[in-house]
């Protein structure tokens, strides 16, 4: 009876140890289901805005310029023995012509930068930074190991854009003159940030990120979770850094190499 009685709590306790199991594994899947909703809302959200920027771009400035150069052409057909004034219409129809061939070009490059579909994402980084530099804001300090190393093109847009909107978050809020960006790859990559001036803390960042002018700051936790990687923000009154560690089992996808065009 004694042994009767051990068997059958075992067996209950079997019993309701396995249901407790389950309970908590409905509710793991539940939250990663719901982790996954917010990764993707954040996603549609941070897409709508680049598409929305897109459009106002080729609205306000290839349109409209278009729209122009068109009546331009118009006046010039209504006054086609008018020299002087003809002559005057198509220096301001090329101008504008220019001013659309340059806007048109940015935003070809921030859709897709050319040296990053051709040359990765180390290389991009470089362009990017020597532009930077040429505009005499602030000093970009460029550092890496990659040499040879490519990853999926999927990643390295994701890398790319998250690179992107770091920079320019630094450039555009905080006062540093000197920004140094090391990319430190050895099976995993580390994107680094270090930069002289009061930046962002986790807490301080995670704050942010869920006001109405912190969508910059989703997108990035957007794409960095996108990539199973993780960010840390720290700082002082004087120095800041930004670390970004992406395993090494994302980068093994479909990793290719390429030729050194250094």
């Amino acid at each position: 009876m004694g042994m009767l009685l051990v068997v059958s709590a075992l067996i209950t306790f079997v019993i309701a140890h396995k249901k407790r199991m389950a309970v908590k594994q409905k509710e793991l899947e539940m939250m990663n289901l719901q982790h996954r909703q917010k990764l993707l809302e954040s996603e549609i959200i941070v897409t709508e805005k680049e598409r929305e920027n897109i459009a106002k771009n080729l609205h306000d400035d290839v349109g409209a310029n278009l729209n122009f150069i068109y009546k331009n052409f118009e006046i010039i057909k209504a006054n086609e023995t008018d020299k002087n004034l003809v002559a005057e219409i198509m220096d301001e129809s090329i101008q504008l012509l220019e001013n659309t061939i340059e806007t048109s070009r940015n935003i070809i490059y921030d859709l897709m930068p050319p040296a990053l579909l051709r040359l990765g994402f180390v290389y991009a980084m470089k362009e990017l930074s020597s532009m930077l530099n040429a505009s005499g804001e602030k000093r970009i300090a460029y550092i890496h190991n990659l040499n040879n190393q490519r990853f999926s093109q999927r990643n390295e847009l994701q890398l790319y854009r998250i690179t992107k909107e770091l920079l320019n978050n630094i450039i555009k809020h905080t006062d540093a003159t000197e920004v140094k960006l090391t990319i430190h790859y050895d099976q995993s990559l580390t994107i680094h940030f270090e930069y002289n001036s009061d930046g962002l803390t986790d807490v301080r960042a995670e704050m942010l990120s869920h006001t109405a002018n912190g969508i910059g700051l989703r997108s990035i936790k957007s794409r960095v979770e996108t990539l199973n990687a993780t960010i840390q923000y720290s700082s002082d009154t004087k120095n800041s850094e930004i670390k970004i560690m992406v395993p090494e089992t994302v980068l093994k996808e479909t990793q290719k190499k390429y030729t050194n065009t250094n």
